[in-house]
């Protein structure tokens, strides 16, 4: 039977086949399109074989039957050989496949050979620091100011000279030039940089520069002597004396420029000298005779009998007044009292040399000092001249100890000896409490020192340290909502999601009570991550950082340690020798925010002048010489 079949590509085919059954014995494919035509193929048997049964008779459509099932033998050959085809065919296909499934095997694995490759190298080498520039600055008596602005740029400034550079193509974008007189109270110029303008207090002169230009806008002069240059968010406060008894208050106002200024007088500064008298548990041995006649008041300085500061409190320009009412000084031991000492054991060779030698670095020491230290308990009358007008509002009263003033955003503090008293912006007294130890000395001073102010406040909470507490004082109140005990606190400030960092020591309270004791071991530092709602320590590392520095998702910690001879720095402690000159060993920490982990850690031989960084830079002054470093990070 003569089959013939268009297939729907076009391509017309036709071939011989004796029909099993009705239908073909075998599969058909078009030549053209290789498209199944076997369906199409059992309809044309099927009309052919109707169309024959209609034409013949039934007898001789029997008879012709018989001949059909013989000739059926005809085809039963050929079936095998496109059977075997076919087979090829899907023995090809199955081929392709595989070499396609290989292709893509082999591409997924040499994507994740070349992703841990990456990785390798990332942790390796790409997250690492690495010197991306240098810079020599012009030489500068005094020092040169270093720091950070928006953009991937970095201000340096001198008491002459102002340069902005930028990080990523390592060009200078501009250098302003202005005369000023340089004043070693403060080493480097003072900055402040707001969203538009570049404030420098260079000695003589406060000069305004454009951000963007470096021109020079506005160069505002100080009358007298500089004594204080505290910028705030909406306004500067420069203090300067024309006299002994004559302040003057200068307000520089940040959006307008504007510039107020106030003269004040107070009182002449006075001293009051401390009876020179040793407490009664101190043996007047040949030494400590000796270091009073040479050493001028080596136990009891002059304290200052009226006194006067000026700050800036936001808004407010405030003034402490202070008076001496009644000089008192308590003498404590500074160093622990004489034990069964080492030598007179049984020594061996196993005997540590360093506890040996401790032992009579101390002895020497206690002798020379008589191993005690003097606190200031005198009774000060105080005033809190605060201006919120023409004439001053004045707060009076009486404490035990130094006084302190530092000024926060909504409140102002008051600190003396181990009292808090915290003042809203009105100069009411908000409350009073009782600390556990004094604040550090740290943070004495107009500047609040280079350590910043021992308290900051947030949300209104009010988070205070002294030398061993850190403490979280609800507001307006004083509410204590948490302690957390921590020797050696030097500063705490918050991150981008509201976590604490707390720069610490591993001290024990003992070391503030016995803080002349000579340790060949130095105190370990410690960083702590707090969770301000509750006070829960969350984690903390040991040795890694004395300082931290935070800057969006980064967390680093810093450390400048000076090397030598622990005997030799020992001996010129105890007797009170210049520190013989060593090798500085610093290092920067990268930690891991979530888990205080090292990611990595940066070595260098000798401490920098200056630091600052800023998400994956960071900058390292030398002197004169300026190295930006920099990593990969995503």
């Amino acid at each position: 039977m003569t089959i013939k079949v268009q297939c729907e590509c076009g391509a017309r085919y036709s071939f011989e086949i004796e029909p099993q059954n009705g239908a073909m014995p075998f599969p058909v494919n078009c030549p053209a399109c290789k498209a199944d035509g076997t369906a199409a193929a059992n309809e044309i048997i099927a009309q052919t074989l109707e169309a024959e049964q209609k034409t013949q008779p039934r007898l001789r459509m029997k008879a012709a039957a018989a001949p059909a099932v013989a000739a059926v033998a005809v085809p039963q050959a050929a079936p095998p050989a496109r059977l075997a085809s076919a087979s090829i065919r899907k023995l090809e296909a199955d081929a392709r496949q595989m070499r396609r499934t290989g292709w893509i095997a082999a591409g997924i694995c040499a994507l994740v050979l070349m992703f841990v490759g990456a990785c390798s190298w990332y942790t390796i080498v790409g997250s690492k620091p690495r010197l991306t520039f240098t810079m020599k600055l012009p030489e500068s008596d005094f020092g040169w100011h270093a720091q950070f602005l928006e953009g991937g740029k970095i201000l340096l400034a001198d008491f002459g000279n102002a340069i902005v550079r930028d990080l990523h193509t390592q060009k200078d974008l501009w250098h302003a030039s202005y005369a000023a007189k340089e004043t070693e109270e403060f080493g480097s110029p003072q900055i402040y940089v707001d969203k538009q303008n570049i404030w420098i207090c260079a000695g003589d002169r406060v000069v305004r520069l454009d951000q963007q230009s470096g021109e020079v806008k506005e160069t505002i002069p100080i009358v007298g002597h500089l004594i204080g240059f505290t910028p705030t968010d909406s306004s500067i406060l420069v203090v300067s004396a024309t006299s002994p008894t004559r302040r003057v208050a200068m307000r520089i106002d940040l959006s307008s420029g504007e510039v107020a200024s106030q003269s004040v007088e107070i009182p002449r500064a006075q001293q009051q000298e401390m009876p020179d008298v040793l407490p009664p548990n101190v043996q007047p041995t040949a030494g400590v005779l000796l270091a009073q006649a040479t050493e001028d008041h080596k136990f009891n300085k002059p304290l200052d009998a009226v006194s006067s500061e000026f700050f800036s409190a936001g808004q407010n320009l405030v003034e402490l007044r202070v008076r001496l009412l009644e000089p008192r000084v308590n003498w404590v031991k500074a160093i622990r009292p004489r034990g069964p000492s080492v030598l007179n054991g049984n020594t061996s060779t196993s005997t540590s040399t360093a506890a040996v030698a401790e032992e009579v670095f101390n002895d020497i020491k206690r002798d020379r000092t008589g191993g005690v230290k003097p606190v200031d308990e005198s009774l000060y009358e105080v005033r809190l001249r605060r201006w919120r007008g023409e004439k001053p509002e004045e707060w009076k009263g009486q404490v035990t100890g130094v006084p302190a003033f530092f000024a926060l955003q909504s409140v102002d503090l008051l600190t003396a000896g181990k009292s808090l008293t915290v003042f809203d912006k009105r100069n009411s007294k908000l409350f009073a409490t009782q600390l556990s130890y004094p604040i550090s000395e740290r943070f004495g001073g107009e500047m609040g020192g280079p350590y910043g102010l021992p308290a900051l406040e947030r949300d209104g909470v009010l988070y205070f340290f002294d030398q061993g507490v850190l403490s979280a004082l609800a507001l307006p109140g004083g509410d204590v909502k948490w302690r957390l005990p921590s020797i050696g606190i030097s500063r705490v400030q918050f991150d981008k999601d509201g976590m604490l960092y707390v720069d610490s020591t591993a001290a024990s309270p003992e070391d503030i009570q016995y803080s002349e004791q000579i340790k060949f071991e130095s105190t370990p530092p410690v960083i702590l991550k707090v969770d301000p709602t509750s006070g829960k320590i969350l984690w903390q590392v040991q040795n890694l950082g004395q300082q931290t520095f935070l800057t969006g998702k980064y967390l680093y910690t810093a450390s400048a340690q000076q090397g030598g001879n622990g005997m030799v720095l020992g001996l010129a402690e105890a007797v009170n020798a210049p520190r013989p000159e060593g090798p500085e060993h610093y290092h920067i920490y990268r930690l891991d925010p979530a888990s205080g982990e090292v990611l990595w850690t940066f070595f260098r031989k000798d401490a920098p002048d200056d630091e600052i960084f800023q998400k994956n830079w960071f900058v390292l002054r030398f002197g004169n010489d300026v190295q930006v470093w920099s990593y990969m990070d995503f």
